[in-house]
């Protein structure tokens, strides 16, 4: 498993932090998986409170994604998704969509990451 630790610090994952969070590598290894199994159906609802221009809604569940990708040491994903949280509170829908495929590109890589993770 060490060897897969060392892929997720290579992919700029705070891995370390992320598992010491979670108190031992099993129950951060249960929660990414509830985690990964939840971000289809996570991004299907952001993505329709987008589309309905409902910015109070999507703001929670960018809040939402943006912690959890912290507390796995995604921080990428946790800085974009902030950044979309905080233009949702100000009502910014531009920003939003204008950057939404940067957070769709950033969830997707994310994604990908816990995929071959979880293959090691």
């Amino acid at each position: 498993m060490n060897g897969a630790i060392e892929y997720l610090k290579s992919m700029g994952v705070d891995a370390e932090t992320a598992i010491t969070n979670m108190i031992d590598l099993e129950t951060y290894n249960e929660m990414l998986d509830e985690f990964y199994n939840s971000i289809d159906g996570e991004l299907a609802k952001i993505d329709n409170f987008k589309n309905q221009g409902d910015m109070p809604n999507y703001a929670i569940l960018v809040h939402a994604m943006k912690s959890n990708a912290r507390s796995f040491g995604f921080m990428k994903l946790g800085e974009i998704a902030y950044s979309h949280e905080m233009a949702s509170k100000a009502g910014d829908i531009n920003y939003v969509n204008e950057q939404y495929n940067v957070f769709l590109n950033a969830v997707k890589e994310v994604q990908d990451i816990i995929t071959k993770y979880k293959s090691m």
